[in-house]
C-alpha cells in the first residue's frame, strides 16, 4: 500500500510539469462504481493549445481489493458541435485499464465526461465538477479458477462517477 502515496505524487508532479508547458492542466479527484467495483482515484486532464480539442486523461484508482490500478482516455471536447452552454463540456473518446484486481484485469472503453464550469468570469474552468460514464469489454476472472491466466473471459465493463477538476 506504501506504493500508492508514491503514485499520487508522481501523477502530481506530471501535472506541475505539464502545467509550466504551454496549455492547460487540472487536477481531478473522481469517485468511479461499475463492474469492477467501486474505485477512489485521480486524474489528470491535459488540454494543448496546440491541438484544443484534444484531452490526455491518465488515471489512477484504488480498487476494492485495496490494489492500485491505472489507465487513461484520449477524449475530444464536442461541446461546440452539440450547441452546449459555455459554462458546460462534453468530451468522449476511448478508455483503457488496468484494474488489476484479483477478478478484473484489462478494460477497454469508450468514456464520455460532462463538466460544469463553477468559476466566476474571471477565472473559466478554474473549479468544475462533472460526470462521467465508460462502457466496453473488460477482462473477467472467474473466481473459481483466479491463478489460472488461460481461462479470462470478456465481459461487459461499465462504470459511472463523478469528479472535481482544479485547473491550474
Amino acid at each position: 500500500m506504501h506504493s500508492l502515496p508514491r503514485l499520487f505524487l508522481l501523477i502530481t508532479c506530471a501535472a506541475a510539469t505539464a502545467a509550466t508547458a504551454e496549455g492547460s492542466v487540472a487536477l481531478v479527484p473522481q469517485l468511479l462504481v461499475g463492474t469492477a467495483g467501486f474505485e477512489p482515484g485521480l486524474a489528470v486532464e491535459w488540454r494543448s493549445s496546440a491541438i484544443q480539442p484534444v484531452i490526455l486523461r491518465p488515471e489512477a484508482f484504488v480498487n476494492e481489493d485495496g490494489r492500485v490500478g491505472a489507465g487513461g482516455s484520449v477524449l475530444w471536447d464536442v461541446a461546440p458541435a452539440v450547441s452546449l452552454p459555455r459554462q458546460q463540456s462534453l468530451a468522449i473518446g476511448p478508455r483503457v485499464v488496468y484494474h488489476n484486481a484479483e477478478e478484473t484485469g484489462w478494460e477497454a472503453d469508450v468514456m464520455a465526461t460532462w463538466s460544469m464550469d463553477l468559476s466566476s468570469g474571471s477565472s473559466p474552468w478554474r473549479h468544475s465538477v462533472g460526470l462521467l460514464a465508460a462502457v466496453g469489454v473488460r477482462e473477467d476472472r472467474p473466481e473459481d479458477d483466479l491463478f489460472d491466466q488461460s481461462r479470462d473471459d470478456l465481459a461487459l465493463g461499465a462504470s459511472g462517477g463523478g469528479f472535481y477538476a482544479f485547473r491550474f
